[in-house]
């Protein structure tokens, strides 16, 4: 055994070790949140027994709420439960038991589920409980990640900072439901450590993973590549980074591809995207009319809560990006926040969606990790607990007075 060989379980500890805090801390703001949320919910029920909160596109039913889990799985948690138990089976043109054609299901990017379908093969592993151990599993991962990254970038403490941030933003609670945000958000967070150490075959292989996850990936492939590109140009690490350029959207080309020859071509795969699902890419305008209308009263609707919230996690978004790049963070980490932005703003989508489609974009927290990381513990402590409890207003009551789940 060589020397480097005996190190590698010393190091792969220290790693643990040194992590073990950041994700601690991650769990508890989690659990405070879902538990706030739980009791927000209970009584927001109370309130309102009948009221009809939860959409759900897989059976083209609304739901009312009887536990937390509606919360956790409302949106596109019940398409990927539903394909984690079901798999998307069916012929094209078929439709299932609720009438959803099957193809429908080809629109939700194969990873997430693919990963949950293993356990809920288990006895007595439901779909949902399958759903939810990818997540946490994803969840730790990606606080991980993060912690690396603001170590790197900084230090100790604001990686463990950074975690923090992440745990109690708005839309946290998609971290921790049938969503594909922290699994999405973990192979980012890895990935883009991978380039900050030139570990480029890591990083392109993530990039490619990611493309399986969901479409927004195209903004970690774009950034992995570029990376990879520009030290390509440069000569430095032989032939590793020319492989990441190959490997970055392999993952996003080849299911968009596959879909396409199931549906009946690629064009006939973004319509169904844009008829089925309201999807699709233009330029910016309906979130700039939603913003303009939230500004400036001009429906009813704009001047529901969860809206209203979204556009100023918006704008909150827009200055902590500037911010960063003002700070002179490593352009690979900027150019992930402002490729995520581009995605998420310039795609038609519900407002509403705003704060959970900017979630994964994580880089932007190193400016509030930086902050929080100079306070006194007893202060962080009391900032954290306090955004924490925010965070699950946001995702428990917010959803019954709105009428309108995250």
């Amino acid at each position: 055994m060589t020397e480097a060989e005996a190190e590698a379980p010393s190091r792969t500890r220290t790693a643990v070790r040194d992590a073990i805090p950041a994700i601690g801390v991650y769990i508890f703001l989690r659990l405070l949140s879902l538990e706030f949320m739980a009791i927000l919910a209970r009584y927001a029920y109370a309130q309102d027994p009948t009221k009809q909160v939860y959409p759900d596109g897989s059976t083209n039913q609304w739901r009312g709420y009887t536990s937390s889990m509606d919360a956790l799985f409302s949106w596109d948690a019940r398409w990927y439960m539903l394909i984690a138990g079901q798999g998307v089976e069916g012929p094209v043109g078929a439709v299932d038991e609720n009438g959803v054609p099957y193809l429908n299901r080809l629109m939700f990017f194969p990873l997430y589920p693919w990963l949950a379908r293993p356990f809920a093969a288990l006895p007595f592993v439901s779909p949902m409980v399958a759903c939810l151990i990818v997540s946490a599993i994803s969840a730790v991962a990606a606080a991980w990640g993060l912690y690396l990254i603001g170590r790197h970038v900084h230090d100790h403490r604001v990686g463990i900072m950074l975690v923090a941030a992440w745990a109690v933003a708005p839309a946290a609670l998609t971290q921790n439901g049938g969503f594909s945000e922290s699994l999405f958000t973990a192979l980012s967070a890895w990935a883009l450590y991978a380039v900050l150490k030139h570990r480029w075959l890591l990083a392109g292989l993530l990039a490619g993973l990611s493309g399986l996850s969901r479409p927004t990936a195209a903004a970690l492939i774009g950034v992995v590549g570029l990376a990879a590109l520009i030290a390509a140009i440069q000569r430095k690490d032989g032939w590793r980074p020319y492989a990441a350029m190959l490997l970055a959207p392999a993952g996003l080309l080849a299911y968009v591809g596959y879909a396409g020859s199931k549906v009946g071509g690629i064009s006939k795969y973004f319509e169904v995207h844009s008829n089925t699902f309201g999807a699709w890419w233009d330029y910016g305008e309906s979130t700039t009319k939603l913003v303009w209308d939230v500004m400036l009263g001009n429906s009813e609707d704009a001047t529901k809560p969860i809206r209203v919230l979204n556009v100023l996690v918006l704008f909150g978004f827009i200055l902590l990006m500037v911010m960063l790049i003002a700070n002179k963070a490593p352009w690979v980490l900027s150019v992930f926040a402002v490729a995520t932005f581009v995605l998420s703003v310039g795609s038609h989508a519900h407002i509403s969606m705003m704060s959970r489609h900017l979630l994964p974009a994580f880089t932007v927290l190193l400016v509030p990790a930086l902050a929080m990381s100079r306070m006194s513990n007893r202060n962080a402590a009391i900032l954290l607990v306090t955004l924490g409890i925010l965070s699950g207003w946001y995702a428990g009551w917010l959803p019954f007075i709105s009428g309108q789940a995250i």
